[in-house]
């Protein structure tokens, strides 16, 4: 009998280390999962903002959605540029102007802009898609933070052409949908990051 008090001694340390280790994996769980609802309630408030400060615009002109807890303010082309311009039209930058005030009192927010065209090849003052989908983007990244004082830091501009249709480009009113810009706004989750790095 003295022979087996080690073992069992060994076996009771290792079922105590055991459940050490289980509790501290469901602590991190629960951790994590408040994160991604704090995420979640972020999001709606952010698109439930977003939706209350451009409701003077038609659905045609832009949509408020939300999406794997981002929101994305699609903004069409008729709303923006003329065709086959990067010059913002002044209802554009009113626009724009009533989204960076929302995120002016939301500093927590990541936002990529993302100017997206339709299949027709460009001709005149563009090489391609590439060209003006990406200029489209820098145009209403300088008019966020030049003349709305966004913070620089939380942006990030790209041109991702026709390679990202939402519609068929085999109709004028698919082609149309395609030419957007997508402002994707998503709460920072640098915590949430730290913790999964972990």
């Amino acid at each position: 009998v003295a022979n087996l008090s080690p073992a069992n001694g060994d076996k009771q340390n290792h079922l105590d280390n055991s459940q050490q280790t289980l509790a501290a994996q469901q602590a991190r769980l629960q951790h994590l999962q408040a994160l991604l609802d704090a995420q979640k309630q972020k999001s709606d408030e952010i698109r439930k903002k977003m939706a209350d400060a451009l409701s003077g615009f038609s659905s045609n002109e832009l949509t408020v959605t939300q999406k794997n807890g981002k929101v994305y303010v699609s903004m069409q082309e008729n709303l923006l540029f003329p065709s086959g311009s990067a010059v913002v039209s002044q209802k554009g930058v009113d626009a724009l102007s009533k989204l960076a005030a929302v995120l002016n009192l939301n500093p927590d927010i990541q936002i990529q802009v993302e100017g997206h065209t339709d299949s027709v090849p460009i001709r005149g003052k563009f090489q391609d898609n590439w060209e003006l989908s990406t200029a489209r983007a820098n145009s209403i990244v300088r008019i966020l933070i030049n003349q709305y004082k966004v913070n620089p830091q939380s942006v990030i501009a790209s041109g991702h052409s026709q390679y990202d249709p939402v519609a068929t480009n085999s109709t004028p009113e698919g082609r149309a949908q395609n030419r957007r810009t997508d402002i994707i706004l998503s709460p920072k989750l640098d915590e949430l990051y730290q913790l999964i790095s972990q």
